[in-house]
């Protein structure tokens, strides 16, 4: 054990001595970190690796503390993403695609023309994916919703709730639907990190324009910029993504006239009106 009266010299000299004494796992290291190499680069210049890593009691905590490092190493030559960026937008598509029986709850605020927008979603994630979305101006958003069976608007003017039959169950959108599906078209590209707010995230290129931002932390998205035609860029703040469970509850978010119970009700098809 070290004591505290160990001159400072000594202690680093007796560190790097420890690094330097061969162990076991080096042969298993570099074996490893060759076979990497040779099945990863391209024929071109020769490129010399000079690496030396204290391995662990376990030779295959070792070995596996060296493949992760070479999976830093960047792209494979050819262009596409390395096995690092790779997992990270998997992690990324993993974090948008909703688990079944359950609510996904999304809010994406943004500022266009100088004013707040919002759009909020609540929708199931299984059949019959009923959901409610409410958008528009901060403080002045209309409401829709649809059950499967039956289709819902909501006018804040006057209080009046819109029904008619719905001609099919709705397929399963969300408003990250195009992200979730552009992260698994095996085209998106990490562009690297930011720091936004104090938050580390991810920043990945979309092919179709969109730029996503995901945290380093759990990559749920953040951020999305969204480039408009004349050229500007609107970035949409993800206020709120979680899933939550299929409680009575949260199942009434899905429900326009469980929010709105004092609303006037105008049914369709000579449904009548209260």
């Amino acid at each position: 054990m070290t004591t505290h009266d160990e001159p400072d010299l000594q202690l680093l000299e007796r560190d790097l001595r420890a690094l330097a004494e061969p162990r076991p796992a080096d042969e298993l290291l570099r074996i490893a970190m060759r076979g990497e190499l040779t099945s990863r680069l391209r024929p071109g210049p020769r490129r010399r690796l000079s690496m030396r890593i204290a391995a662990g009691s376990a030779a295959l905590g070792a070995v596996a503390a060296a493949l992760a490092a070479l999976a830093l190493v960047g792209t494979n030559g050819t262009g596409e993403p390395s096995a690092a960026d790779a997992a990270i937008i998997h992690h990324a598509l993993r974090a948008v695609s909703p688990p079944p029986n359950e609510i996904l709850h999304v809010r994406l605020v943004g500022v266009q023309n100088g004013v707040t927008v919002v759009a909020e979603t609540w929708r199931q994630t299984s059949r019959p994916y009923a959901f409610r979305v409410a958008k528009g101006e901060a403080g002045h958003q209309g409401e829709f919703a649809d059950n499967g069976k039956t289709s819902f608007v909501y006018d804040p003017g006057t209080n009046t709730v819109s029904e008619s039959p719905g001609p099919r169950s709705p397929a399963f959108a969300d408003p990250i639907w195009q992200v979730r599906q552009e992260l698994a078209s095996g085209r998106a590209q990490l562009a690297g990190t930011v720091v936004i707010h104090g938050t580390a995230l991810y920043k990945i290129d979309l092919p179709h324009g969109l730029v996503g931002f995901f945290a380093e932390r759990n990559y749920h998205p953040w951020y999305l910029d969204d480039p408009q035609r004349d050229g500007s860029v609107i970035r949409l703040r993800v206020a709120a993504y979680e899933y939550l469970p299929m409680t009575p509850t949260n199942r009434a978010l899905l429900s326009v006239t469980a929010q709105h119970p004092a609303a006037r009700i105008e049914r369709s098809a000579g449904g009548g009106a209260k």
